[in-house]
């Protein structure tokens, strides 16, 4: 199956392996996998984990995969990021294409193999893994996994003139030491490598937002919100010209953004909510202290 080797035997009826998602025939039994646990008509196309997983950052992706008498009942991606800390590089693992087959739930498959990717994590230089989730995983991350959850918010703007000047604070970006701060830049390459013609970035000056633009339906009618993925600002003052772009350019109904609660960015803009759709979870390896986790939605593995 293009297995590479098998790092452990657990006490019970599966192995943990790390599976080469460049090899076909693994690539196959991976997707089918997916299609399974998430009872879906449709199947990934062909080499779409390996292209969704590489990120193109300072350490490799992996992919683990529990077997159980020659079939794959879970697995679990590790997509790496850089982050910059008060001027130190660090990284982190995203866990994410976590799933179990239905017929084997119970067994424990998801936690193990998120141990397993903690300690390979670890091995290789990693100084946290982090996790999008949702309600479900969410309580298994924290009280199984030793995650820690920080809060998503919510904040659309609409395109009406006369109201959405009011959404910007003319504030000030909150300092930067203490900043957990992904590469914005690594993020968009990596999402322009595999949607080209759905991620659209918008600049001004030296600033630049970027995100997709998905058609709602709502009461029949089509409607069109920028998702925004993340943002580079060098001035704060270039942030409403920017989202001035997007409704310029795009024609959008509204703009969407998904942010980590504590995201230094959050204070340029008023009338955030709390988001339960998304949710950050964090677990330290080797990690200082910090107190902002500067991430949006577009960090996820599947926006």
């Amino acid at each position: 199956m293009g297995f590479i080797y098998v790092i452990f035997n657990v006490e019970m009826s599966y192995t943990i392996k790390i599976a080469d998602t460049d090899d076909p025939a693994t690539d196959l039994v991976i997707r089918n996998l997916i299609k399974t646990a998430y009872n879906s008509p449709d199947i990934f196309p062909e080499k779409y984990l390996g292209t969704n997983l590489n990120s193109n950052a300072s350490k490799p992706h992996f992919f683990l995969i529990a077997e159980e008498n020659g079939e794959a009942v879970g697995c679990t991606g590790f997509l790496p990021n850089d982050f910059m800390l008060n001027g130190m590089a660090c990284l982190g693992y995203q866990c994410c294409w976590s799933v179990t087959h239905p017929d084997h739930r119970g067994k424990k498959i998801f936690t193990s193999i998120i141990n397993e990717g903690k300690r390979m994590g670890k091995e290789l230089g990693a100084s946290f893994m982090y996790a999008i989730s949702n309600d479900n995983t969410n309580q298994i991350l924290i009280n199984k996994l030793d995650f820690n959850e920080t809060p998503s918010l919510v904040l659309r703007i609409p395109n009406i003139p006369f109201l959405k000047r009011t959404y910007f604070t003319k504030g000030h970006l909150q300092s930067r030491n203490g900043a957990c701060t992904i590469n914005e830049m690594q993020v968009k390459e990596h999402k322009l490598a595999q949607f080209p013609s759905l991620v659209k970035v918008i600049q001004f000056n030296d600033s630049w937002i970027w995100g997709k633009l998905i058609h709602k339906k709502k009461l029949g009618i089509s409607i069109p919100v920028f998702y925004v993925g993340g943002v580079q600002l060098v001035a704060e003052r270039d942030l409403p010209e920017l989202v001035a772009g997007i409704f310029r350019s795009h024609k959008a109904a509204f703009v969407q953004f998904f942010s980590c609660a504590s995201h230094s960015f959050n204070t340029l803009l008023r009338g955030w909510k709390p988001s339960r759709k998304i949710l950050f979870n964090y677990h330290n390896l080797s990690m200082p202290a910090f107190d902002h986790f500067n991430l949006m939605i577009g960090a996820l593995d599947v926006f």
